[in-house]
Order: C-alpha cells, then structure tokens, then sequence
C-alpha cells in the first residue's frame, strides 16, 4: 500500500488546489448530486461519492446512498481509501478489502465495513489531482469489466467539467468585484451610489465613475457585455480600462469611439456587442452630456419631471464608425439620474414600466443609496435570470 504524501512542495501545490476551488464545508449541489445518482444506478452499488482530500481530512462534496455517511461531512484522511487513490492516474479498484493482504493495515480494512471499492482520480483545472469519484459496497466485488472502466472514467471527467465551469466562474465573479468602484467621489451637493447583483453566472455587467480632473466634470459609465462567464467578463474590464485611461484626454465622444475601435476585433471575433450609457456632469451646475450606445434605461427623475435619456447609437461591436454623438442635459436641484441595466426590462417588461418604479421608489426614499438598493431587492424579489446594476446620481434640493 502507497504511503500517503505530506509535506512536498507538490503536496502544498495539490492542498492549495484543493482550497482554491471553495468547495470544501460547502452545502450539496445539484451538479455533483446527479452524477453519483447516475453513477449508483449505473454500477447497481449501495455508496458513491466525490471526495475531495485535503490536508489531514477528507470531504464528501457528493453522496449517493447514506451507508457511509451523508454529503458535506469529512472524515480523517488516515481512513481514507480516496487518499491512497490520488496518488495514481488510474482508477484504484480493490476488488476484496477483506482478502487482499495489501490492505490488511489500513483502518477501512480493520473496520470491516466495507468490502469493495474503486476510485478514479480527480484533477482540479490545473492538474493536481484533489479527489475522487467513488464506489463502494459493503461485500466483495468483481472487477470493473474495461467498459465499466472507460464509464467510471467518464463520469469522473464530468466532476471534473463541473469542478472546471466552477472555478471559471470563481474567477469571473471576482473578476466583475474588481471592476466596480472602490469609492464615491465626495460631491458637496451631489449624492452617488451604485450596485451590482450576479443573478447566478457571471456576466458583463460593470458601473464606474471617475472625476476628470482637467474639467473637475463628474464622468459616469454603466456597460452590459452580451453574453455570460469568464469571457464576458475579461472584455468588460478591457472597456473598464480602455475608457478610464481615454476619457482624461478626450471628449465623451471620442472616449466611446476609442473603445469601439480598440475592442471591435474582440468583439467581432465572439460575436459579441456592449450596450453602453455614459454621462459626464459639471457638480458645479448640473451641465449633463451622455452617450447612450443602444441602452435605453436611464431616466431622470424630479419634482417637475421624469423622463427617459436614450439615443439612436448603436451597441459597440454593432456598427463600427457610428460617431456616439452626445446629447446634452442638466440634473436641477432635486434630481436625480437613475441607470439601470436590461436585468430590470427582464422583471419590469417594458421602459415605461421602469420608470413607474424608478419614481415609485424616488417617492420612497430621499437618498441615492435607499433608492438603489430599494429598486434592485425589487428585481431580484421577481426572479430575474440577468444580472442587475444600477447607479443613481442625485443632486439635493436647495
């Protein structure tokens, strides 16, 4: 019997993958669940399970069959045979525990509990191997025929899809954190918030603001990159970037076209486009110019009106050397610029719709922050499957 690794620089690097997957003490997920129900009508066993081996212990992610205990518990890594099965690249299969003097030492073996097991390894994106995919029965069995094998390995492969898909989105998730603003510029007169919610795959929804300090004008950008993961995400931080570094030297305009042209490769390669509304407003007197590429949710809301700022542009990536003309505006003392992202169209139908509940909630709260966070919980109370952003930028009355 192989003597379990510790202490090697290749085991730190195999723990480490094991913790980067932010799986470990984690609830049951659906994902892994129905791969070990198909794995135990498949191969007629009482037990199957994902396990995944950390330190000094072993966890059950997955469980089929409650003979050897339920998912989400752990066990100590000297009683594990999933140990033992990681250190190989083949399918560990021990026909009889019980018999073969291989195994006469070790714990499973003097606990006579179970009498077959087989474990094919599992590897996490980058190679180690953190895991396995299980199957045990408490009497003898015989040995997997080569497609009982070829299945097995299947089956691990599609834990390991999972375990992939999984770690993508990990990636992208904070990927999309990183995008936001880590501040709100302070505005005397002026109140700003904005807020992101992922309504489960990462997407390429991003807000920024920034003050331009060669014209002390407040700039204001809220993107949807079409599509969802990891890809999504990395173009919306190359248009985070590209417009942040551009719009210090450049008109609004020429910001929006240096980012069509600089991503339209890009985008013409995934088919891919980005709906896209920026704004920039003097705080000294309200002087408001925005840019709306095929958006069409931003409304500006006050005592005396409420109406809704769009354009007739294009997305970028949709129509290359579209000029993004600006339109101009001014936000008066008691108003307030609400940008929302398609999330809310998904929940609320229709523009017009939206609006209703952007002044429902402007009659509710008076302070930006009240006010975003009162119409996202509204979004995400009706089940939208979109991500939801919003900024709102208010000027006080007086």
């Amino acid at each position: 019997m192989a003597a379990m690794p510790g202490g090697s620089a290749s085991e730190e690097e195999r723990v480490a993958a094991v913790r980067d997957l932010h799986l470990l003490d984690s609830p049951p997920e659906e994902r892994f669940d129905r791969v070990v129900r198909l794995a135990q009508h498949i191969f007629d066993v009482p037990y199957v399970a994902v396990n995944l081996i950390d330190e000094d212990r072993q966890f059950t992610k997955a469980a089929a069959g409650d003979r050897f205990g339920p998912p989400s518990t752990s066990k100590p890594r000297a009683e594990s045979l999933c140990s033992i099965a990681i250190q190989g690249d083949r399918t560990l299969e021990i026909p009889d525990l019980r018999t073969d003097p291989a195994w006469a030492g070790h714990p499973v073996t003097q606990e006579g509990s179970v009498g077959y097991y087989a474990g094919a390894p599992l590897r996490a994106p980058g190679g180690h191997r953190i895991g396995a995919l299980c199957l045990v029965d408490v009497a003898p069995r015989r040995e997997l025929s080569v497609g009982e094998q070829a299945m097995l390995r299947d089956l691990a492969g599609w834990v390991e899809r999972e375990l992939a898909t999984g770690a993508e989105l990990e990636q992208g998730a904070e990927l999309q954190r990183r995008l936001l603003p880590r501040g709100i510029p302070d505005l005397p007169g002026w109140e700003m918030a904005g807020q992101c919610e992922q309504a489960g795959a990462v997407g390429g929804d991003f807000y920024d603001w920034q003050v331009l300090r060669n014209t002390g004008q407040v700039q204001v950008v809220l993107a949807d990159v079409m599509g969802k993961g990891l890809q999504a995400a990395l173009l919306a931080a190359g248009i985070r970037a590209i417009f942040r570094g551009t719009s210090p030297h450049n008109t609004l305009s020429a910001s929006v076209r240096r980012v069509a042209d600089d991503m339209d490769e890009d985008l013409t390669e995934i088919g891919s486009f980005v709906t896209f509304f920026a704004v920039r407003f003097d705080p000294a007197d309200g002087t408001t110019e925005y840019v709306d590429a095929g958006h069409g949710l931003a409304f500006l809301v006050g005592p005396d009106r409420a109406v809704r700022l769009s354009g007739d542009s294009l997305p970028l990536g949709a129509a290359p050397g579209d000029p993004w003309e600006p339109r101009p505006e001014r936000i008066s003392p008691g108003e307030m610029l609400v940008i929302l992202s398609d999330g809310f169209l998904d929940v609320h139908g229709d523009p017009d719709r939206v609006l209703e509940v952007v002044r429902a909630a402007a009659a509710t709260d008076n302070d930006a922050t009240g006010i975003a966070s009162r119409l996202v919980r509204s979004a995400l109370g009706r089940l939208t499957t979109d991500d939801v952003t919003i900024v709102v930028v208010r000027r006080l009355a007086g």
